[in-house]
């Protein structure tokens, strides 16, 4: 900014006329005043407007405009918000439709930064036999670059894994995350590349979520944003005055990402010969101790799914029909080759979610029917059957401040299933609560899940400092418990302490 004395307002005014015109290329504001007069010229880096007031007291104003854009004001040509992903819909569903349409940013230059770095180490209890440690490291970085309606993304990620123990392993790899072109028009997106989308409504567990390519290296370790990888697809976005249509295709089928074989997290067990989510017996045991593992992911399309969203009397409320494979492998032995492969069969998914406001806060409620979900009958062979995933889901804001309480009821219900080694039903009470406190600096936060017809217990409690600009270290205990069959029960020698920290750049 600069300060220049007047004399005279004739002076004043010749003089930011014979200025302006250095500054019509370059973002500047030039104050000129003296007591009671203030000369303003301001300018935008992306504007044609110029804008000249010379005030004194309250008897004078001049503006000087240029006519070619005397429709326009600054306010306007600067109230743009560069959107971070359309793929991200796990919030934005709550938002009533309030910035429903694409938003045209106003990056010309590319943009290289490191988004994320993240380390972690844990240490098991002297129940599990396998690992007494394990330890973690994450980067992500990408190149962002907007013009016009175009915005192209690139970014690539780094994981790194180790555990010590009985069964020592060492991975790490780069991958690529979220690259891609999307171009927008006034009502629409449409997204060429990998991505990352989410739909549904719920936490943790959102029943009409069956497309995505889910990261289970860390199983439930981690957040749901952190358990998705990006995936090759074709999205397509139009926006209506309060709804929206998302109509996207996976080209190609990416699996689920899988901890290593010899990682304690793996969900087949060869010292015990259990497999996770299923109630073995001896036979089936001495089968997974010796047979070898096939994970068959299929090489084929991913799927296509359809949603509409929109705000209906009652609330926010969403459709969706999808066909396609789940990512994550359902283990099942095949007699004929003494194998256990993975099986990712094709079905159809029909599923809605709404939220509405009611008992003091947001009620959701989501729920989806499956044409083909994998069973294994008693008998060991595999087969499919019908069957419906729903969750109920309360989230409130204790106080009206910033702690959040998020409390659901969540089920899985086989239909007309034959007899089976799989469970017909499944229903648990899960949620978390999350509080900053002490100024903001720090942070209190609960993950859980329990089982209702059967003992599966899940407690994640975690207590971060986040005093630190941008950045969170955070001491959290996940213990696991259950009855045979159960989640609770395959993890139970699992229990860990995690020590880490993270920055989100």
């Amino acid at each position: 900014m600069k300060n220049i004395p007047i004399l005279s307002h004739s002076l004043a005014a010749a003089t930011a006329l014979l200025i302006s015109a250095e500054l019509l290329a370059a973002e500047e504001t030039l104050i000129i005043e003296e007591e009671s007069e203030l000369l303003l010229i301001e300018n935008g880096a992306d504007s044609e407007e110029l804008s000249l007031d010379i005030e004194e007291g309250e008897e004078e104003s001049l503006l000087l405009e240029d006519a070619s854009t005397e429709d326009q004001s600054l306010e306007q040509e600067f109230e743009f918000a560069e959107e971070d992903s359309v793929s991200e819909d796990i919030d934005s569903e709550n938002n009533a439709f309030e910035n429903n349409s694409p938003e045209t940013a106003l990056e010309d230059e590319p943009l290289l930064k490191l988004d994320q770095l993240w380390a972690e180490t844990n240490h098991f209890g002297d129940s599990n036999a396998s690992a007494d440690n394990q330890s973690y490291l994450h980067g992500k970085a990408s190149l962002n670059w907007n013009r016009d309606q175009w915005e192209v993304k690139a970014s690539a990620r780094f994981d790194a894994y180790s555990q010590n123990g009985d069964q020592d392993f060492d991975d790490a790899g780069l991958d690529y995350d979220e690259t891609y072109i999307r171009y927008r028009t006034a009502n629409s997106a449409t997204t060429i590349g990998a991505q990352k989308i989410i739909w549904g409504r719920i936490d943790e567990f959102p029943p009409t979520d069956r497309l995505s390519t889910q990261d289970l290296r860390r199983v439930a370790l981690d957040d749901l944003e952190d358990r998705r990888l990006a995936s090759p697809t074709i999205r397509y976005e139009h926006f209506f005055e309060d709804s929206k249509l998302d109509i996207v295709a996976y080209p190609s089928f990416r699996e689920a990402q899988l901890p290593d074989r010899d990682s304690t997290w793996f969900p087949v067990n060869r010292d015990t010969g259990d497999i996770l989510g299923l109630k073995t017996n001896a036979a089936l045991e001495a089968v997974v101790k010796t047979a070898a593992i096939k994970e068959n992911a299929p090489n084929s399309q991913g799927g296509i799914g359809a949603r509409f969203s929109s705000l209906g009397p009652i609330g926010d409320y969403a459709v969706t029909v999808q066909r396609g494979r789940a990512s994550v492998p359902y283990f099942a032995f095949n007699p004929a080759t003494n194998t256990i492969e993975g099986r990712y069969p094709r079905n159809w998914m029909v599923g809605g979610d709404i939220a509405m406001e009611a008992l003091g806060g947001t009620l959701k409620f989501e729920g989806n029917w499956l044409s083909d979900t994998p069973v294994t009958r008693k008998d060991g062979r595999y087969t499919t059957a019908e069957s419906v995933s729903w969750g109920v889901a309360l989230e409130l804001f204790p106080g009206d401040g910033d702690a959040r309480l998020n409390l659901q009821l969540t089920g899985q219900n086989l239909l007309g299933a034959p007899s089976t080694i799989d469970r017909q039903e499944i229903y648990s009470f899960n949620g978390s609560f999350e509080t900053p406190f002490a100024d903001n600096n720090w942070r209190a936060k609960a993950r859980f899940n329990m089982g209702l017809d059967e003992k599966d217990i899940y407690l994640n409690p975690e207590l971060a400092y986040t005093g630190l600009e941008a950045q969170e270290i955070y001491l959290e205990l996940h213990y696991f418990d259950g009855r045979e069959g159960t989640v609770g029960d395959f993890y139970q020698d699992n229990s860990v302490a995690a020590l880490g920290w993270r920055i989100d750049l």
